[in-house]
């Protein structure tokens, strides 16, 4: 009889555990999964080659090479001090740019756009 108590609490013991589920000891808590970093905003600048509305791509020429932005909606682009939207970025073709973006996989997403006005040329005073 003693033999079929001692049988029975262990059954229920571990019947009781085994319903509670893994227990979470500090190692497993080392395994977890830590939250993602937030993405973090790099810079860019150089002279706007196109933007093309449908897509909301902006390409960007810096040191000869055409590097390309996804503006999206929530983008803030600014012409001077001024806040603009961004299909004015297609009658900007040869501005100054300077954009803030982060990366979403392998796309550059704009989250700030600063257009300029575009370089002047330089010429000598006229002679009197």
């Amino acid at each position: 009889m003693m033999n079929k108590l001692l049988v029975l609490a262990c059954t229920l013991a571990i019947g009781t555990a085994a319903a509670a589920g893994p227990l979470r000891t500090d190692a497993s808590a080392e395994r977890a999964p830590a939250k993602a970093a937030a993405a973090k905003t790099a810079h860019f600048s150089g002279t706007i080659q196109k933007y093309d509305a449908g897509s909301k791509d902006l390409t960007v020429k810096h040191e000869g090479k055409d590097t390309t932005f996804h503006v999206g909606d929530t983008a803030q682009v600014m012409k001077g001090k001024e806040k603009a939207d961004a299909s004015s970025l297609a009658a900007s073709t040869g501005a100054a740019v300077k954009i803030d973006y982060v990366m979403s996989g392998a796309t550059r997403v704009a989250e700030k756009v600063e257009v300029t006005a575009a370089h002047a040329a330089h010429t000598a005073p006229a002679k009197k």
